[in-house]
């Protein structure tokens, strides 16, 4: 059963002086496992540098647009 995941990526980019920054960014992922979210996150990432820091289950039942 699909569930939605609370996913944490860390990302590395460089400034307008040249120096390495990191920031976290957060995405609510649909997926049946933290299996499936790493692979649904590694396809919409692409080949970037990031790191995956924490993928929790949500309390969120439905998203309604």
């Amino acid at each position: 059963m699909e569930q939605y995941y609370r996913t944490t990526v860390k990302t590395q980019f460089e400034d307008k002086r040249g120096n390495i920054k990191f920031k976290k960014e957060n995405y609510m992922v649909l997926a049946i496992s933290p299996t499936d979210v790493e692979a649904k996150m590694a396809k919409h990432l692409g080949a970037g540098d990031y790191e995956i820091v924490s993928i929790s289950v949500s309390g969120i039942v439905e998203v309604l647009k």
